[in-house]
């Protein structure tokens, strides 16, 4: 029988208990469930401007300056690190038998297998940097820029198939079109369409630097940005559709949601959000410039990343529904996991995971994040 407590810890019983009315414990672990919270964050040795890739086998990958990629789980458990010989700003690629690629400043595109273990390495001819995403074709064929001004073009063995050379460095990384037609810019200021056998199609000139990376839309037509401060939508002809002008240079690659709305970033420190004709629907104001990519969620959530250093949740019409502090820049693109979590790295050295409420990645869309239908280019989560 356990015996009734005696009179002083009945006082102290109340005295608890009306400390729990007054500031109930839940409140703060509600609080530690809301979106926008932290789930986890995970330290690297080095800055994370790659942006992260999420698998169906639950291996959130991405590279760091601390000369590594990383493979972490869903619950921010470490799982494995792979050594490079540079800083890792290339976000991964997968292949359909679960190969992974990726780009690094000792001017080769690496393949490993997940356990991790080296495949081949490929080394850009003119030893440059290579911090072009991969993209694949429905062959395998692996795509790539790099700063030697080259597009490349290896197979699944690590064998060159060809080579095409631009007039200046490329850190655009490409997608592949339905047809097999390879986009991609260049710092020389133009838009490249190449064929599937690396002959050119046609090149589209802007007014500067081309560091954004493409993004195809419903009708095909291709969205990428400048720094010449505009957003350009050409269609499969080579043929100017519009461009829209922002207030500065535009190194974000656009997102594109279910309706056909088009979302980019702009070092003006804005957010844009346009009609698939090229119309401002709304704008948001961050604290800082924005390079980062943006994502939509399920629920129409716009996420992106600022040089502010926060990471913003933006409702479909365009006003703020939170925001996230890291420690340094985010120039990372944001990731949607399955369950809505947001992946994104900082220049604090860490990747991040935020809960939010968008329920997952906008799956219907033709381009809600960054590298989404470059073939297999976004992780096995993408279509």
């Amino acid at each position: 029988m356990i015996a009734p407590p005696f009179k002083g810890q009945r006082m102290y019983i109340k005295v608890l208990m009306l400390l729990w009315l007054l500031f109930p414990v839940t409140a703060g672990w509600a609080d530690q469930e809301k979106p926008g919270s932290l789930k986890w964050r995970y330290r690297t040795d080095g800055p994370v401007l790659s942006s992260p890739v999420v698998t169906r086998s639950g291996l959130v990958l991405f590279g760091s300056n601390d000369e590594h990629l990383h493979a972490v789980d869903t619950d921010g458990k470490p799982l494995w690190q792979y050594e490079a010989g540079f800083w890792v700003q290339s976000t991964p690629a997968i292949g359909a038998d679960g190969t992974i690629y990726f780009g690094c400043w000792d001017h080769y595109l690496y393949a490993i297998d997940p356990k991790p273990l080296m495949k081949w390495k490929f080394r850009a001819t003119g030893s440059q940097p290579i911090v072009s995403s991969p993209a694949l074709d429905d062959r395998g064929t692996i795509f790539f820029g790099a700063y030697d001004n080259y597009l490349y073009a290896v197979d699944k063995d690590g064998r060159l198939k060809w080579r095409w050379k631009s007039e200046y460095k490329i850190s655009s990384s490409p997608v592949v079109g339905q047809n097999g037609t390879i986009y991609v810019g260049s710092w020389d200021g133009y838009l490249y369409a190449i064929s599937p056998v690396g002959t050119p199609l046609w090149s589209l000139r802007t007014g500067s630097w081309i560091q954004s990376s493409p993004a195809i839309a419903e009708d095909q037509s291709v969205l990428i940005g400048s720094w010449d401060h505009h957003l350009y939508a050409v269609g499969t002809d080579g043929t100017l559709r519009w461009r829209y002008q922002t207030g500065n240079v535009i190194v974000s690659s656009p997102a594109i949601d279910k309706s056909g709305g088009i979302y980019v970033g702009s070092w003006d420190r804005y957010l844009y959000a346009l009609t698939k004709e090229g119309r401002l629907r709304w704008r948001f104001q961050t604290g800082g410039k924005i390079s980062s990519s943006p994502a939509v969620g399920q629920d129409g959530t716009v996420f992106v990343g600022s040089d502010d250093h926060h990471v913003y949740a933006l409702s479909p019409d365009g006003t703020l529904k939170w925001r996230f502090k890291t420690g340094a820049e985010v120039g990372s693109s944001p990731a949607i996991g399955s369950d809505g979590t947001i992946y994104v790295g900082s220049a604090d050295h860490h990747l991040y995971a935020i809960r939010s409420e968008s329920g997952g990645p906008q799956m219907i869309s033709p381009w809600p994040e960054f590298r989404w239908k470059s073939k297999n280019a976004g992780g096995a989560l993408k279509p």
